[in-house]
């Protein structure tokens, strides 16, 4: 049995056969077999290790797939991961170790027993995805890594925001930070992917709301007010009801992330465009920006 990496490029499927074309890590195409019904385990622009068995057919080597896994789950180590996520996909301008020690850092600066307890559970149960997944389909940080940088960058604004304005809660702020968008590993397939029903019914403010509620009763938190709060904040952290959240923000704190999450959002797609756009000249209209355009300096 042969073992391959793959980005599933597309799949063909009739009747009476199924197969998938996949880009391996040379850039090469290769074709596999697969059992009817298998279609259904992959989805296109993601990447698999796939466990082959070979046969002749007209003396022509053919490979069928026996197993297939998400590389995400794959049994690799995370150098090796790191390694193959930057060959096969668009990635964080960040080594992705570097956004984790950072991620990390912060949640450790958590000094309030509960509030560091439920973060901490909950982004464990999500280590690996926490990291793979993109921030969004479209727009903003849709890339491997991209949730887990817009994070890292939020929680930096954060904290030099907690400078200035000091009488807000530290704590309360960078755990809901860390865990504002957590759901969105469940609300979007990943990278070139799309919604799953839960988030298209629900979506993350509300899906990471109630992990939030799951962690808490389980560590027996569930009646105290940092855990009310921090549900506050993921679900007021897209500020309107237009937007999204289904309640406004109504503590320092959740106005704060509310702001942070949008200005990370629109000034990381300005800065994409203006690298794509000449100075003296401006940029094409850019979606989060109400499809402004924005002028780029000369000097």
């Amino acid at each position: 049995m042969d073992q391959i990496i793959g980005k599933v490029e597309s799949i063909n499927k009739g009747a009476n056969y199924c197969n998938a074309s996949l880009v391996l890590e040379n850039k090469a195409h290769f074709n596999v077999k697969l059992t009817l019904g298998d279609d259904q385990l992959l989805q296109v622009g993601k990447v698999y290790v796939f466990e082959l068995d070979s046969f002749l057919r007209e003396d022509v080597t053919q490979y069928k797939a026996k197993d297939m896994v998400p590389l995400e789950n794959a049994d690799i180590s995370k150098d090796e991961m790191n390694r193959l996520i930057s060959v096969f996909y668009d990635f964080a301008p960040l080594p992705l170790n570097e956004i984790r020690v950072g991620i990390e850092g912060y949640l450790n600066k958590i000094e309030n027993k509960i509030l560091h307890d439920v973060t901490k559970a909950l982004y464990q149960k999500y280590d690996t995805l926490y990291y793979m997944h993109p921030a969004a389909t479209k727009f903003h940080h849709a890339y491997v890594g991209g949730l887990a940088y817009h994070t890292l960058t939020m929680l930096k604004v954060a904290e030099a925001m907690l400078g200035v304005y000091s009488y807000l809660n530290k704590d309360l702020l960078f755990a809901a930070t860390i865990l504002h968008d957590i759901s969105k590993i469940n609300e979007m397939t990943g990278v070139d992917g799309e919604y799953t029903k839960e988030g298209l019914l629900i979506g993350h403010l509300v899906m990471a709301s109630i992990e939030v509620e799951k962690i808490a009763v389980t560590l027996g938190y569930e009646q105290s007010e940092e855990v009310l709060l921090l549900k506050h904040l993921i679900v007021s952290h897209h500020g309107q009801l237009n937007f999204g959240s289904p309640k406004k923000p109504q503590t320092g704190e959740a106005l704060l992330l509310w702001f942070i999450d949008t200005m990370d959002s629109k000034f990381t797609e300005l800065e994409t465009a203006l690298k794509e756009t000449n100075s003296g000249e401006f940029t094409q209209s850019i979606a989060v920006l109400d499809k402004m355009r924005f002028y780029k300096p000369k000097f």
